[in-house]
């Protein structure tokens, strides 16, 4: 597997599908999410300034995304905590679950957050996410509140 920054050209539009689909219902396609203000906020005009991420390949296709965008109070995302904190999105492909990519990709993109002076990390991980929530967890992330059926977490930087 190899990572690397997420570049301009990168479709981040499969890992959207992805993240927001994490029940394998097939409820999300990339349709839904234009459609939707508040889920396509997370990749609209990519990359723009203060965006960040990484991407994993495998055979050199791509099989995970982890980025993070920063908004304000006036247009906040689903893990908003505060300006100035980037909210993260993460997403590993069905066929490529369970093998550690989600766990490395969040690793690199913490490590990146430190580098580039970061205050913090923040997320939004829905009741049932389970997988989501302990790898969240494992990397440090503590829940700061809650919106419907959802918890908001940050992982504070030193």
């Amino acid at each position: 597997m190899i990572i690397r920054a997420l570049e301009r050209d990168d479709d981040l539009m499969p890992f959207l599908v992805a993240a927001m689909d994490w029940r394998g219902e097939g409820a999300w396609d990339a349709q839904s999410v234009l459609a939707t203000r508040s889920v396509a906020h997370y990749i609209d005009g990519w990359m723009r300034a203060g965006d960040a991420g990484l991407v994993a390949t495998r055979d050199g296709e791509a099989v995970g995304a982890a980025w993070w965008r920063t908004f304000d109070s006036a247009d906040r995302g689903y893990g908003y905590v505060e300006d100035g904190i980037p909210e993260i999105g993460l997403a590993v492909i069905a066929s490529a679950r369970g093998a550690g990519v989600g766990s490395r990709l969040l690793e690199e993109l913490i490590r990146r957050a430190r580098t580039d002076g970061l205050r913090g990390l923040s997320l939004s991980v829905e009741d049932g996410n389970d997988t989501a929530r302990t790898l969240y967890e494992r990397a440090g992330f503590v829940v700061c509140g809650r919106a419907g059926a959802s918890d908001t977490m940050v992982l504070w930087l030193p």
